[in-house]
């Protein structure tokens, strides 16, 4: 290991990173690593031992000619590759050295073995990186040491991000529902979403777009479509109502750097980053602080973001769509100073409304046909004609809309199949009230007479309050000489939400002169 290192290497070494770089999407990545390794290197087989709980050894091995055999592996110096494990330190043994009549037993001239160190940590290898000769005329050089260490480092990180995948990847599995999700076209196909289903044709795939409904509308089920109709990917969900802690929800979103809180042990990409390229889904828009919200306004603006703790002197960059989601009076945020106004017109690019269930009862019956075949999509299920018409009675509510709609029709199947388990008919005697929180049978058409005194009182008051509205907002007006923006800055309130009471309490807007 004498010779010196050449900036020959160095550019070898920025040619495999961008190899590496290049295949670290696939599923294969560490075999396609280790073989563009071994060729740079031009040496005869490389491996990498990744250590696992209980001392077990996991190898990935390749030679020049592709994959190694398992007893190929075992022909490697696993005396070397345990060292470097222990000691956390690069070995290089060749010819003449101490123990080397091992290696000559094994037709080795000569080893260089790196440790992977894990990501943010200053604890024992995660594994090794190996590479050895067998042609007397190769020897190692320091260069070629530091070209392993390098190497081993970027493994480290591919290693660590796969991970993280896999475990995401495992809480997704686990809290995914049984039933496939509906596509676009199914989610628009009803009559009563044509209103939607035009908007959504205008829009381009990077427009930003805000989605209200009710809770239980399919909001979610709607903005998923959207994005999986278009070409960004990936397609990353934020559940923002998920943590009221400050800094978890902002690292949730941007990331932080090491130590830049109380058990900030390791540099964290946010799903900003994760997102890049694609689609980012805020679910529980309201559920933002408003520190939260500044950062992301950056993002909608400048395409930019600072990770928490982050010291760089220009932020990072990232390209996403925002879809965001609310079921919450957004507008009312705003008047109440609980959401940034600037913020809210930079996700509404577009904006669309998903109507409640109890609104659209035409699609009830198509929605829990739709619902019960995912569930059994090889199963020729089918509602009874009874089943249908009371499905869309207007006496059942519907309060918790399509989700509520979908756990009804779940129960019942399940019911259906333990009464008998070749019928694929759902019928009304399938359904509980339990299920739709609702009496199956309609409630008595007149109130007691103490209800009926109660909303009169109550429709008398609320009168009264208007009145006294309209006397507020058109003394405001005569005292602004019409001029709403001033009417609505002298009230604290967005002009939008001003001239939508104005239209309700039936004020028109003249200005003197």
């Amino acid at each position: 290991m004498n010779r010196p290192t050449s900036p020959e290497p160095w550019i070898m070494l920025r040619r495999l990173l961008r190899q590496l770089r290049a295949v670290s999407h696939r599923d294969d990545w560490l075999e396609q690593a280790l073989d563009s390794l071994v060729g740079f290197l031009d040496a005869d087989r490389g491996l990498v031992s990744v250590r696992e709980a209980g001392g077990d050894f996991v190898v990935y091995a390749r030679s020049a000619e592709g994959e190694l055999s398992r007893a190929e592996w075992q022909e490697a110096s696993q005396s070397v590759v345990h060292r470097v494990h222990e000691t956390g330190q690069s070995a290089v043994w060749e010819v003449g050295d101490d123990g080397s009549a091992s290696l000559a037993s094994l037709g080795i001239v000569a080893v260089a073995a790196a440790p992977i160190r894990p990501v943010g940590s200053e604890g024992p290898p995660i594994g090794v990186l190996y590479i050895d000769y067998r042609r007397p005329r190769r020897m190692v050089s320091l260069a070629d040491l530091e070209v392993l260490e390098a190497v081993g480092d970027m493994v480290a990180v591919l290693l660590d991000r796969g991970r993280e995948l896999a475990r995401a990847q495992q809480a997704a599995a686990d809290t995914r529902v049984e039933d496939a999700l509906p596509s676009l076209e199914e989610l628009l196909a009803p009559e009563s979403m044509r209103g939607v289903r035009d908007e959504l044709a205008t829009l381009g795939e990077d427009t930003p777009l805000l989605v209200t409904g009710e809770s239980g509308t399919g909001k979610t089920l709607l903005c998923h479509a959207i994005a999986e109709a278009s070409s960004r990917r990936p397609i990353v969900r934020a559940l923002l109502g998920s943590t009221d802690d400050l800094n978890t929800l902002t690292s949730e979103l941007f990331g932080h750097e090491r130590g830049a809180f109380s058990g900030a042990t390791r540099r964290r990409a946010g799903l900003v980053a994760q997102a890049n390229g694609g689609v980012l889904i805020l679910d529980e828009l309201l559920s933002l602080p408003l520190h939260t919200q500044q950062l992301l306004l950056d993002v909608t603006q400048f395409g930019t973001y600072r990770p928490l703790g982050w010291t760089g002197r220009e932020p990072r960059r990232t390209d996403v769509r925002i879809i965001a989601a609310t079921n919450g009076d957004l507008e009312g945020a705003v008047a109440a100073g609980r959401f940034r106004e600037d913020l809210m017109y930079r996700l509404a690019g577009a904006r669309i409304h998903v109507p409640p269930l109890r609104e659209r009862r035409q699609d009830i019956a198509p929605l829990a046909q739709g619902i019960l075949s995912r569930l059994d999509p090889e199963g020729d299920w089918r509602l009874s004609l009874g089943l249908r018409r009371w499905l869309a009675s207007p006496d059942l509510r519907w309060s918790g809309n399509v989700r509520q709609l979908a756990m009804a029709i779940r129960r019942a199947r399940d019911r259906c199949l333990a009464s008998d388990p070749e019928a694929r008919e759902l019928q009304v005697v399938h359904l509980r009230d339990r299920d739709v929180h609702d009496p199956l049978l309609p409630e008595p058409r007149s109130a007691p007479a103490v209800d009926a005194e109660s909303y009169a009182a109550l429709e008398q008051a609320r009168d009264a309050l208007d009145e006294k509205e309209r006397a507020l907002l058109r003394r405001e007006l005569d005292r602004h000489e019409g001029v709403v923006a001033r009417v609505a800055r002298s009230l604290k309130i967005p002009r939008t939400t001003l001239v939508s009471r104005l239209e309700r309490l039936g004020i028109e807007r003249r200005r003197k002169g």
